[in-house]
């Protein structure tokens, strides 16, 4: 069957592009192995941060996902060894929103399946790609689970399946790995109490990170990611090791009478991935398949709703008017580099090394400043390029700030200073 683009894996990516697709006029095949419409991404974090606000409300997603309880968070507490960088209604910050992937997945596959031109088709495997006489991928075949196999053919093919990306492997895709020095697990509650600013909190505890973010159902997630020296600790026990880390949490949050509602979920290890999002004539990698980042910042779900609209832009009306889209995944290349800014950094972070001088001023500093403390907002929301926060200016004004701090704080360190 000809379509004018395919569309593999029916998740965050797959089905916003597939939407934005459809909605542009185009026929679209969006492939899915699993059959069952309640599938979906078991380990992944799925707050999406406000970068993201605009494309949900665009595409119209971030109603339903209200409607299907995800809660909205509007300012985001940062903990310092200095205090409380403190979120300002006033900063132009945009909200996040967090939505289980268990609800989430089957509500985009029934927008996207629902969407004019769009044919949806779960228990269909990738078992190979069709390539024309000079290498520029043409199609797929899928397996059904049957001797058969069905050959599907378009202009576009659209890698949406995950770091593990299978149409990536098949079109021989180089992927560049790093390592990820820490590890991660999270639970969720009911009846937990924020004791932080804001209505969700962060603490950079250096190097280890944790999280407590508001979920659908009036849940609260709460996540940790040590450092892998701690690896044994969780090892020998795990559920004790998470409710040890959270207990020594500054301003943590308070279990004492809340419900854990479910076993804790995690891995030991996570590397960074990465692969060219446009690697071969033909073929698009969005989402994870593209860039699988570090994900104690909580990008993932956000890359793959921005990198499946950036690519449906970029080629959707040269796709309409019959055009080679080739030149039109030029302009998606040119918007991923946001995304490989972010990731460069991110790799860094990953490595869980001391913080610099200069992550410390900006910290320290961003506790009084209010303008420091939105730019901080922007960047951990990825509302904004990294030289939002990465700057000469931004630098001179944290250490000048920073300083005046030293010189007139008063002795002591209070409940804030002590760390996990």
């Amino acid at each position: 069957m000809d379509y004018d683009v395919i569309i593999v894996g029916a998740s965050i990516a797959g089905c916003t592009a597939a939407t934005a697709y459809g909605r542009a006029g185009l026929r679209v095949a969006l492939v899915e192995r699993q059959r069952s419409p309640g599938a979906h991404k078991t380990l992944c974090g799925h707050f999406v941060l406000g970068g993201a606000h605009d494309v949900l409300c665009r595409m119209g997603f971030w109603e339903p996902m209200r409607a299907h309880g995800a809660a909205v968070t509007t300012g985001l507490g940062v903990w310092t060894r200095a205090g409380w960088v403190e979120p300002r209604p006033d900063g132009g910050v945009p909200p996040a929103i967090s939505l289980r992937r268990r609800t989430l997945d089957p509500l985009l596959r029934e927008i996207a399946g629902a969407t004019a031109g769009v044919d949806l088709l779960p228990g269909h495997r990738v078992v190979g790609l069709v390539e024309d006489s000079a290498g520029a991928v043409t199609g797929v075949v899928t397996s059904a689970g049957r001797a058969e196999r069905t050959v599907l053919r378009a202009r576009l093919v659209v890698g949406a399946d995950g770091h593990h990306s299978t149409v990536a492997r098949l079109a021989g895709v180089p992927e560049d790995r790093a390592p990820n020095h820490r590890f991660l697990f999270w639970t969720y509650y009911e009846g937990a109490a924020m004791n932080g600013p804001g209505d969700a909190q962060v603490w950079p505890l250096d190097p280890d990170v944790a999280v407590c973010i508001p979920v659908d159902g009036g849940l609260t997630q709460v996540g940790v990611f040590p450092a892998k020296d701690r690896l044994p600790e969780f090892t020998a026990d795990r559920a004790a090791a998470f409710d040890r880390f959270v207990r020594r949490l500054p301003d943590g949050p308070t279990l004492t009478g809340a419900r854990q509602v479910s076993h804790l979920i995690g891995t030991t290890d996570y590397p960074c991935v990465r692969r060219p999002p446009t690697p071969r004539p033909g073929l698009a990698l969005v989402g994870d398949a593209a860039t699988a980042s570090d994900p104690v910042p909580a990008v993932g779900c956000g890359w793959a709703f921005r990198s499946a609209v950036w690519l449906a832009d970029a080629t959707a009306g040269t796709l309409a008017d019959g055009g080679d889209p080739r030149h039109a995944l030029r302009a998606y290349r040119r918007a991923h580099r946001f995304i490989d800014g972010y990731d460069d950094l991110g790799r860094r972070e990953a490595l869980a090394g001391p913080p610099t001088a200069l992550q410390r001023a900006v910290r320290a500093a961003a506790v009084t400043d209010p303008d420091l403390a939105r730019r901080m907002a922007l960047f951990a929301m990825r509302a904004a390029d990294p030289s939002v926060l990465i700057n000469p200016g931004v630098a001179v004004r944290a250490l000048i700030g920073a300083r005046m701090r030293r010189h007139t704080r008063p002795s002591g360190t209070g409940a804030a200073g002590r760390a996990a």
